[in-house]
């Protein structure tokens, strides 16, 4: 009988050390699962590169889920100021300040991201003109069949700079009939469509990695227009936890990793 009980007695600790070490399992689990989140993040056309590449490294690591609406910085801007929800906005330097003034975005969440400049982009196997200095830069524009770019009013910050550009090198009128405006798509794919003996101007992160496409190379440095991309949080949002798990994964090396291989230098 006592040797009956001792064996009872070790199968209980057994059973219990068992339960002990599943509870120990599941509990961090669960807390996960109820602290789970999703994200609406507001984010700039440029970074849909980036995010399509660690979106889901993310939210198998936090537990939190992305819900991105891209846009134009232009209309990023118009939207937050009309009183769309976002729980990160991910614009510009130019556009962020103007929503931290506007009582829109908390002055002290500002974080840099990265930047990336302008580039020129081509179908494939099209012959690449040569335009590391201006003048080379403007006859390559002029000898385009169609000039792709992203259309200023929509306030897509290539597009407006763009045609700055062509304002200050005095060929917007000549180049008129042979310009399309990519109206809030991809100006690389508006391009390839466009077929043979076109040229497409935008962000170098729209063009890395394009297998239809090549990269002709970055319009001369003294016409260039650098974006810092900046991230926000909207005054208001809920979320800040997994917010602050968003940053840190966006300053991790796997998304600096992403963010150079798209063709973008990290901040």
């Amino acid at each position: 009988m006592p040797h009956l009980f001792f064996v009872n007695a070790r199968r209980l600790v057994v059973v219990a050390m068992r339960l002990a070490i599943g509870v120990a399992l599941v509990l961090p689990l669960l807390g996960r699962a109820t602290g789970a989140s999703e994200i609406r993040l507001f984010s700039a056309a440029a970074m849909q590169s980036v995010f399509k590449d660690i979106a889901a490294e993310f939210e198998r690591s936090s537990g939190h889920t992305l819900n991105i609406t891209y846009a134009t910085i232009g209309a990023i801007t118009q939207r937050v100021q009309d009183g769309e929800t976002a729980d990160f906005v991910i614009g510009s330097s130019l556009n962020i300040p103007t929503l931290v003034k506007g009582g829109k975005i908390e002055a002290d969440s500002l974080t840099t991201i990265c930047k990336t400049g302008i580039g020129l982009v081509a179908p494939l196997g099209d012959p690449i003109p040569h335009i590391v200095s201006i003048e080379e830069f403007k006859q390559g524009l002029l000898a385009a069949r169609v000039l792709v770019y992203s259309d200023p009013v929509r306030g897509g910050a290539a597009g407006v700079h763009i045609a700055k550009v062509l304002q200050r090198l005095g060929i917007a009128e000549q180049l008129r009939s042979q310009i399309t405006l990519g109206a809030g798509g991809d100006v690389t794919e508006v391009t390839i469509a466009q077929g043979k003996g076109a040229l497409g101007i935008t962000q170098n992160s729209e063009i890395v990695g394009k297998t239809t496409a090549q990269y002709v190379g970055p319009i001369p440095r003294e016409l260039q227009n650098d974006t810092v991309f900046v991230g926000g949080i909207p005054i208001g949002s809920t979320t800040s936890e997994a917010v602050t798990a968003l940053i840190q994964f966006l300053k991790s090396p796997k998304a600096f990793a992403t963010i150079e291989a798209k063709g973008m230098q990290v901040e």
